[in-house]
Parts: C-alpha cells; sequence; structure tokens
C-alpha cells in the first residue's frame, strides 16, 4: 500500500533527528577519545592499560553510532525514492565506509587493549615479543583501514551532492556542504603525510559529524508515494 503523507512527514523528521543526534554524538566521542604522544612500546601498554574502559565506551559507542547511521542513508535513500546510480553509489560507498570504520575501531578499542593486557600478564620473553609484534600488526592496520572508510565516506558524500543539488530549495545548500565535505575529506586522506596523519583523521571525523549536520537540515521530499 501507499504511505501516507503524515507518516512520510514523520519520518523525514525522525531521520532529521538521527542525523543531528548523531553528529552530535561523535562530536563528543572525539572530545572524549584519549589521546596522548606515545614513544616506547611500553607507553602504549601503559596508556592502553590506564584507558582500557573508556577506550572500549568510546570505540564502542562509535560501532554503534555507524551502524544508525548506515541504516539513516538507506532510510534517506527510500524517502528520496530514486533509483539514480548517485544515491545507490551514495549508500554503497557508506556502507563500505562503514565496514572500514567498524573493523578499525574494534583493533584500536578492544584487540589492542586485550594484547596490552596479556603483554602484561605474560613472564616468557618470546611470548612479549610475540604479543608486540601483533599490537605493531594492529597499528599498521588501524592506519590502512581508517583512511580507507575516510575515503568512502568521502566518496558517499559527494555522491549525495547530486540528488541533493537537484530537490532544490535548502536541500541544494545541504548538497553543496555535503559535496565540499566529501571533497575536504578526501584530500585530506589523499595527501597528508604520516606525521600530521591522525590530526587529518580527527579534522576528518569532525567534519563527517558537520555533514550529518547539514544532513538533518535539508528538508527531505520523497519523488513519488513509496511502495510497501
Amino acid at each position: 500500500m501507499l504511505v501516507p503523507m503524515s507518516e512520510s512527514s514523520a519520518s523525514c523528521r525522525r531521520l532529521s533527528a538521527l542525523f543531528a543526534a548523531s553528529g552530535v554524538t561523535l562530536m563528543v566521542l572525539l572530545r572524549v577519545h584519549p589521546h596522548e604522544e606515545l614513544h616506547a612500546f611500553s607507553d602504549l601498554v601503559a596508556f592502553e592499560m590506564s584507558h582500557r574502559l573508556i577506550n572500549a565506551l568510546v570505540h564502542g559507542g562509535a560501532i554503534a553510532l555507524f551502524l544508525l547511521l548506515l541504516a539513516g542513508h538507506v532510510a534517506l535513500a527510500r524517502i528520496i525514492n530514486s533509483a539514480s546510480l548517485s544515491v545507490t553509489l551514495a549508500v554503497t560507498a557508506f556502507g563500505a565506509g562503514c565496514v572500514f570504520m567498524m573493523a578499525s575501531l574494534v583493533l584500536d578499542g578492544f584487540v589492542t587493549p586485550a594484547l596490552a593486557l596479556q603483554y602484561r600478564a605474560a613472564q616468557d620473553f618470546t611470548v612479549q615479543h610475540s604479543i608486540e609484534a601483533l599490537v605493531r600488526f594492529c597499528g599498521t592496520n588501524i592506519r590502512v583501514l581508517m583512511p580507507m572508510a575516510l575515503l568512502a565516506l568521502a566518496a558517499s558524500a559527494l555522491a549525495w551532492c547530486v540528488p541533493m543539488v537537484r530537490a532544490g530549495g535548502r536541500s541544494r545548500l545541504a548538497g553543496a556542504v555535503s559535496g565540499v565535505i566529501g571533497a575536504m575529506v578526501g584530500l585530506m586522506m589523499s595527501a597528508a603525510a604520516p606525521p600530521i596523519g591522525d590530526h587529518a583523521v580527527t579534522a576528518s571525523l569532525f567534519l563527517i559529524a558537520l555533514w550529518h549536520f547539514a544532513l538533518a537540515l535539508a528538508p527531505f521530499k520523497a519523488d513519488a508515494p513509496v511502495a510497501s
């Protein structure tokens, strides 16, 4: 049957609230995420041991947040009710970004602290060296997965730009913001050198939060009634 206009409007309001709340939540998670300059491996172990709880909360919360955002992007595609290639690319790219992001978050927030705990408990130097190698391997994976995630999210922002600009009105402004943010994140992730990589990642995540504020302000309108 066809979805009534009142129900469609309510869905749009809920989606806007989801995007706005997600933007706020992401900024809060970025603010409380523990940061510290680490030089020796022993410093890393001590840091992970002392921040285990907050790391689990921040990274677990981020995983839940990106799952909700993925659902929100799928819902946005249904509300727009467009079969255009740009909408399909936008949702697919966002889903790919979520996969890479969650893999990075699991390694950073759960696997690395667990390995640090095992390292502290190990008595055998051979076991400690093996665990240290695993921790460094996790770090390498995180430094690869996070830029891949942000590049995929940037591609999604660029793809969403097209249907929003075509919609006109305030959606056109949201589409322009989406395109600018996608381009900025893509350039930062492509050009950032390793010494400033962490700052580029933080700035990119902040821009992703701003992008969802822009989506929250867009007056979503379906092109046609949605069948169910």
